[in-house]
């Protein structure tokens, strides 16, 4: 099994810049050249043939990088034009000599933006305007660079980092949407969370000779697993039983959302769970045991008909179609009681935030499960003060409720006392109504099949956005929940 990679912040990785540059005994500006050739080295090899380049440099490191990529351009006899958003004669340092290099080699540098000639579709831009350096607003002169860039017909190559999107965060207003990303020395939490996915494209990574040792001896951000760092589930013995595998109770459905709590009990069947029960309103079980009669589905209309069926469950996931009513109210308080492992989600997180149920209980053996909404109801915030920075909303939501915390999104985010885990897996078609009701089920699953609830956690986020993207094949538009089923079944082995 491979180890998980280590996402940086912004910082630690000008450290571990600078402790490259003391390792391989160069002068900085060495380094720069040699991330310009990693950088240029791919994007020829994406774009080879492409027509012309215009170049997009700011005043600092990022912008030298770009200065170089233009030389490099020159020298390849690519008709090469740079675009300085900072009057060169202000540069210092290492874009200073960057910049005369560019000049050197009979680079066309310009000051102003109605100077420079339309891009077109064989025009490849690449983006040095701003490093991992930037956070806050945008100055209005590079803001104007950017929107120049994304109204660009032609494909967009940033270097280090789309310049907008914040290293650490992922936050960003006004960014550019590259097509290929080329980052160096340490991958930047920001690439991977919150609006990264969205705006890097395909993200390459160079670490141009960094030590391992001074890497290890950082303090990452964010652990990224993916499918061959994740802990699976062992082979079945051979003299196997039901009870082995854990007994699910699924708590929620009131009117009008029976469909969720189905589709939650249906991901843990799917998923290997031993046994599941389906408590619900009377109205549901018809559908339930039609659905799928292999669910023990029981009729409760008050919490104290709930109680007698926390006795035999090893795990209760409750939440899905839950509403907030006081039946639901009386469901969430009962099942919250119960000494077994929950997997608490939608609305059952919705009436936790109200503070009337469960109001101050910390537990070590549940797993909250909330979108960026929920989230923010939880910390009593606003939604954009959790797109501003996801990492550090999923460590808040964790630190007041304790557990397990996943945060949902293209990035997904589990939070939990060792730390902070990234899982990158799933795609927009599945942003439709009922996957987040087969994630739950998923985790209660794994959990009743005996993974501690982070391991549970993790490959619960990474099946879920698996099997959504195999299911994506067929098309992004009218991905339903219930066409993932299929594909859990086959990926939790």
């Amino acid at each position: 099994m491979d180890t998980p990679q280590p996402l940086y912040s912004a910082e630690s990785v000008r450290e571990l810049d600078r402790q490259t540059i003391a390792a391989l005994g160069i002068p900085s500006i060495q380094l720069m050249k040699r991330a310009a050739r990693a950088a240029f080295a791919h994007l020829h090899r994406r774009w080879g043939d492409i027509g012309r380049i215009q170049v997009f440099c700011g005043g600092g490191n990022n912008g030298g990088d770009g200065y170089v990529i233009a030389a490099l351009a020159a020298q390849k006899k690519i008709p090469v034009t740079v675009f300085a958003c900072v009057d060169p004669v202000q540069l210092k340092g290492d874009a200073r000599e960057a910049h005369a290099y560019a000049c050197r080699e009979g680079v066309q540098v310009l000051n102003s933006l109605t100077e420079l000639d339309s891009a077109d579709g064989d025009t490849l831009i690449v983006d040095a305007l701003l490093g991992t350096g930037f956070s806050g607003e945008l100055r209005p002169d590079v803001g104007h660079a950017i929107e120049r860039i994304r109204k660009s017909p032609g494909p967009v190559f940033s270097v280090d980092i789309p310049s907008g999107l914040n290293a650490d965060s992922g936050c960003a207003e006004l960014a550019v949407q590259a097509d290929m990303t080329v980052t160096f020395i340490g991958r930047k939490l920001g690439l991977y969370c919150g609006r990264g996915p969205a705006l890097c494209g395909e993200v390459i990574f160079a670490d141009l000779g960094a030590p391992v040792s001074a890497q290890q001896a950082l303090q990452p951000l964010v652990q990224r697993y993916s499918a061959t760092s994740i802990k699976r589930l062992s082979a079945r013995p051979v003299d196997s039983f039901k009870n082995l595998f854990g007994h699910i109770l699924v708590v929620g459905g009131d009117n009008g959302f029976g469909g969720a709590v189905l589709m939650a009990a249906q991901s843990s069947a799917r998923c290997g769970a031993g046994l599941i029960s389906l408590a619900t309103r009377p109205e549901h079980l018809t559908a339930a045991l039609t659905r799928c009669p292999e669910v023990m589905a029981h009729s409760v209309i008050s919490g104290q008909e709930l109680e007698p069926l926390l006795e035999g469950p090893d795990v209760i996931a409750v939440g899905p179609g839950l509403g907030r009513s006081p039946w639901s109210e009386q469901l969430l308080a009962r099942a919250g009681r119960a000494q077994v492992p929950l997997v608490v989600d939608a609305d059952a997180l919705n009436i936790l935030a109200g503070g009337r149920v469960l109001a101050g209980v910390k537990r070590d053996d549940w797993v909250l499960t909330p979108h960026v909404g929920e989230a923010a109801r939880l910390l009593g915030c606003d939604t954009k003060e959790v797109l501003a920075d996801p990492r550090a909303a999923a460590v808040a939501v964790q630190q007041k409720f304790s557990g397990v915390v996943i945060l949902k999104g293209a990035g997904t985010l589990v939070a939990h006392d060792g730390g902070v885990d990234l899982i990158n897996s799933g795609n927009p078609g599945m942003a439709s109504g009922g996957m987040g009701d087969l994630l739950t089920g998923i985790v209660a699953a794994l959990i009743g099949q005996h993974l501690p609830l982070v391991e549970a956690a993790r490959l619960a986020v990474w099946l879920h956005g698996e099997a959504g993207d195999r299911a994506a094949e067929e098309g992004l538009r009218g991905l339903l929940a219930t066409d993932l089923l299929p594909w859990i079944r086959r990926l939790v082995d």
